[in-house]
């Protein structure tokens, strides 16, 4: 390339870059199926007017949809009892585990009755 050609390309580039910011902000309508338009037009909706989601991967996600979906037939007692038979298992678990190898039959007995009564609610 030559210097002028540089020259126009380096002009195109800066007038480009000026244009962009102020595009940027500018509200897009849906005027038909296939079209678009800049300005509001009649039985145009705006397009893009929804903030972007951002998920926070640092928050735990909530409660599994298909637990949800499990225990929507439930009374409101027996789902009481099924979140308070969650946090159970999970200490019994975590107490067997902490005895590891010295666990006995007895010591198992707690968690076994807890899963029984966990698929009898179908929890």
């Amino acid at each position: 390339m030559d210097g002028s050609a540089l020259r126009w390309v380096g002009g195109m580039l800066l007038a480009l870059a000026a244009l962009g910011p102020s595009q940027a902000g500018a509200q897009v309508y849906r005027c038909g199926s296939h079209s678009y338009s800049q300005v509001a037009c009649t039985g145009g909706r705006p397009v893009g007017t929804k903030p972007h989601r951002v998920t926070d991967k640092s928050r735990p996600p909530p409660q599994d949809r298909a637990v949800a979906a499990r225990r929507a037939p439930l009374s409101a007692e027996e789902r009481r009892e099924c979140r308070a038979l969650d946090v159970r298992l999970r200490d019994e678990k975590r107490r067997l585990r902490a005895k590891g190898e010295a666990a006995t039959l007895e010591d198992e007995m707690p968690l076994v009755h807890a899963q029984k009564r966990f698929r009898e609610l179908k929890c």
